[in-house]
């Protein structure tokens, strides 16, 4: 830690406040998490090279990114229909993007369908959402080009490639498969319920949901601990303490937030923001209530995903 990294790091914070912000003010507050996943995936993809043809990675990114706005708007016309729609999507997405599954170049789109679906907008809206997120993913394609365009093309496959030579039994396959089931299935409950913070379960699915069983459980514990510590620090700091310190707290935490590595002291932090910003809607108890249900709920769906071997199931449509 030194001068150098504590600036850099608020500026850092300064750019994504600022983007957030301006995504919000141009498209709609509705669309305030679309911005959230837009500025992910511009700064994801500044340091990640995504393996993919750099002539064609910007034109997939922006499709995929305005596709992911339609496709949420479908399913949401039908819970039944939108189960069917969110599996292909998903499924696809996650195959597009984890040719390197270690990466996790998938979860800025992932961030984006999540938020897109559980914060749908009506017909009116629905233009503004589809524009924010073409000109969010054009820049996002933009800045990814300009910094890996000089990079080596020459083993990337093109995109029609990437789905037509998958193998079905690999890591990289399963994990599309689980991550499609469970996400969809996280986001079938919140629409029969019709859950105000229904989201809660499917981002606890992406969250634990891991390739491997072993880190799929190690990231439950830390994902439970963290969301009841979190749930102890958001009464101290947003309940006890007058609510004029609420902004200012705000920002520190998200400040303190850009330093930390460790998924355990994430999800602390994670649950504190979501509470507070649930407050919009419900008391804090309610709100507590709903997010210890849901991703209890996220967490028993992931795991029991997880647990499954396709292994078995490729074995029986075989035979």
């Amino acid at each position: 830690m030194n001068l150098k990294t504590l600036i850099s790091k608020l500026i850092l914070l300064l750019f994504i406040l600022i983007f957030v912000m301006s995504f919000s003010a141009l498209f709609g507050n509705d669309n305030i998490l679309i911005g959230v996943a837009i500025v992910t995936g511009i700064l994801m993809f500044w340091n990640m090279d995504i393996g993919i043809r750099k002539a064609e990675a910007p034109l997939l990114i922006a499709a995929v990114f305005v596709s992911i706005g339609a496709f949420s708007y479908i399913a949401g016309l039908n819970p039944v229909l939108g189960f069917i729609v969110h599996l292909v999507s998903i499924f696809v997405i996650m195959l597009l993007f984890s040719e390197k599954v270690e990466y996790k170049a998938f979860l800025p789109f992932m961030l984006c369908y999540v938020f897109a679906q559980g914060i749908p907008v009506a017909d009116v809206a629905l233009r503004s959402r589809l524009y924010g997120l073409l000109i969010g993913g054009t820049l996002t394609g933009i800045v990814y080009y300009y910094r890996h365009r000089k990079t080596d093309n020459h083993p990337y496959p093109r995109i029609w490639n990437i789905i037509r030579h998958v193998d079905v039994h690999s890591v990289r396959f399963d994990y599309a498969v689980k991550m499609a089931a469970g996400v969809s299935t996280g986001m079938l409950i919140g629409d029969l319920f019709q859950a105000q913070r229904g989201m809660w379960i499917s981002l606890t699915i992406l969250s634990i949901l891991q390739p491997h069983l072993t880190h799929s459980k190690e990231r439950l514990k830390h994902r439970l601990t963290g969301t009841i510590i979190g749930a102890a620090v958001f009464m101290i700091l947003f309940v006890m303490l007058p609510s004029q310190f609420s902004v200012m707290i705000t920002l520190l935490l998200s400040y303190m937030y850009m330093f930390v590595v460790e998924y355990r002291i994430q999800m602390i932090f994670v649950t504190v923001q979501a509470l507070n910003a649930s407050l919009v809607l419900f008391d804090y108890p309610v709100s507590i209530g709903m997010r210890l249900s849901f991703i209890v709920i996220g967490a028993c769906i992931a795991v029991l995903i997880s647990k499954y071997d396709l292994k078995d199931l490729r074995a029986k449509l075989i035979n």
